[in-house]
């Protein structure tokens, strides 16, 4: 136990000197808060809040030594996110009780919501980020122990918010090829950031640009050979705060129609092209003066115009071609005519698409024709006339499998309603025989057909809607034989996908029995190179051309 030697002296009015030679300390008066004293001079140890304290004949005042800050957990707070913003903070000195006040940089301050001192060296706070103005950035962080001492770490606070898309997500278009796009996409920052970008993730269209200052992109994209879509995520930056939002655009390959007469003018840089020539039909056979399909002769079906598609076509050898489209094929009284020929044509080059033949007619004669597709028989035993094919075409630069596309007409049977279809340019076609029979034919996309007892099937025709879509044509076939007469007339309707006897734009044929159209019209389909029914004139043709 330490001897406490004190020495007591008396000064003037009775005052008394205190001398403390001990070692560990001199113990003075301890109470709480609520047993303070009055007296001037007094100097206490209090116990409700830990401090020593003295009274200078107004108030008690706390001897402390004031906090140490000297770092925090956060030095960024994005405003508009919502919720509150948690931060720690490290130091010394920190007393049970303190407080903790954000200190803006022009003088707006607030106080944390929540404080908690976790130690002497730690104290969490608690604040809305709604509190944080970008404003008053840079944030001090002051912490006041209850004492009143206080130490501030200053500027350690940016307010910085995610920039905003003003462009919607989504398509920023769809363009042709060779065209020059310029399109953006564009945010803004609240806090006056700069904003720039960058593509996060997939890529934007192959030729094209991104401007990593202004969003926008810019630029002739390389061309394709089908509609291709790209799609990618960018990426707006504005100080270290990012936001994303996923884009396409749409580059399509240009397609030329011509459905008359015309001429095409090779664009600039375009050598090569994919192309399609399809001639005019042939006609079914003939009517009676009535107008209707001699019920006893029973013509037979148009067969389809001639095709030729071709994928690589090189047009480097003129500026422009000249175009003219063959007509199909006209019916009458005794009478039934070939399809004329499509032609495309520049420098010393000629793509020819042969006219389809014509179907059988009159009184016991085999008058049907041959063609780019030939056209049916038209009475017991008389066999349908064979398609012409095209032969390769070379221009010394490429040799090009340009062999056309056109089938035989179908023979006629020994049984009614005699008449066969025409020949399209998928396939050939078919007797109510071999129909009834179960013989199949294949379409050009390896598909096995076979029709209903009683009718004839035209040719079914070339699909082209893998390279040019299925907008042209019907459901993307061209160029398919008429359908002859039937005996029950039930010759497959206009929307029928079990035969695709009609596809292209065949013509359906009539009812033998009652003379009049079986299901549809038995006229081939304008600008498919479709045979005519039964009766029917032929369609007249058509040529695409795609870059």
């Amino acid at each position: 136990m330490a001897i406490i030697k004190t020495k007591f002296s008396r000064g003037v009015e009775g005052t008394t000197n205190i001398v403390d030679a001990g070692t560990e300390g001199t113990k003075v008066a301890s109470g709480t808060t609520a047993q303070r004293g009055s007296t001037a001079g007094q100097i206490r140890f209090n116990s409700t809040n830990n401090l020593a304290e003295y009274y200078n004949g107004t108030s008690f005042k706390q001897i402390d030594s004031p906090p140490t800050v000297s770092s925090i957990d956060v030095t960024e707070v994005d405003s508009q996110a919502g919720g509150n913003q948690t931060i720690v903070i490290t130091g010394s000195g920190f007393a049970s009780g303190a407080t903790v006040t954000f200190v803006g940089a022009s003088g707006t301050n607030f106080n944390a919501s929540t404080v908690t001192v976790d130690s002497l060296t730690q104290i969490t706070a608690v604040a809305p980020k709604a509190s944080f103005l970008n404003a008053q950035e840079p944030y001090g962080v002051k912490v006041t122990n209850v004492s009143g001492l206080s130490n501030t770490l200053a500027s350690q606070i940016n307010v910085d918010t995610a920039p905003s898309w003003s462009t919607s997500s989504g398509s920023l278009g769809s363009f042709n090829n060779y065209s020059t796009i310029n399109v953006s996409a564009t945010a803004t920052d609240s806090d006056g950031d700069t904003v720039s970008y960058s593509v996060q993730s997939g890529s934007i269209p192959a030729g094209l640009s991104l401007n990593s200052s202004t969003g926008a992109i810019t630029g002739t994209p390389t061309a394709v050979t089908n509609s291709t879509t790209s799609s990618f995520t960018l990426r707006a930056t504005a100080g270290s705060k990012t936001a994303d939002r996923p884009f396409t655009i749409t580059v399509n390959p240009i397609i030329e129609q011509f459905t008359s007469n015309g001429t095409w003018t090779v664009p600039s840089g375009i050598s090569q092209v994919a192309i399609l020539v399809v001639a005019g039909g042939g006609a079914g056979g003939t009517t009676d003066g009535s107008g209707y399909i001699n019920a006893v002769n029973r013509g037979g079906a148009g067969g389809a115009g001639g095709a030729i598609l071709i994928t690589n076509y090189n047009v480097s050898g003129a500026s422009s071609y000249s175009v003219n489209i063959g007509s199909g094929g006209t019916v009458g009284t005794n009478s039934a005519t070939k399809g004329s020929n499509t032609t495309f044509s520049g420098g010393s080059k000629t793509l020819t698409g042969l006219g389809g033949g014509s179907g059988g007619w009159g009184d016991n004669l085999n008058n049907a024709t041959s063609g780019g597709s030939g056209g049916s028989g038209w009475y017991s035993g008389y066999t349908g006339k064979s398609g012409t094919q095209p032969t390769n075409t070379s221009d010394g630069v490429n040799t090009y499998n340009s062999t056309g596309y056109g089938q035989a007409g179908g023979d006629s049977s020994n049984v009614q309603p005699y008449a066969g279809g025409g020949g399209g340019a998928g396939s050939r076609g078919m007797h109510a025989t071999e129909a009834s029979s179960g013989t199949t034919t294949t379409d050009s996309q390896g598909n096995s057909l076979t029709g209903d007892t009683g009718d004839a099937i035209g040719g079914t025709g070339l699909y082209i809607g893998s390279i040019f879509g299925t907008s042209y044509g019907e459901q993307g076939f061209v160029a398919s034989g008429g359908t002859g007469a039937g005996y029950n007339g039930n010759s497959e309707s206009a929307n029928s996908v079990s035969t695709k006897a009609h596809l292209g734009g065949g013509g359906i044929g009539y009812n033998a029995s009652t003379n009049t159209p079986s299901n549809a019209q038995a006229n081939g389909q304008a600008n498919t190179g479709g045979g005519g029914g039964s009766g029917g004139n032929g369609g007249s043709g058509l040529v695409l051309i795609k870059y």
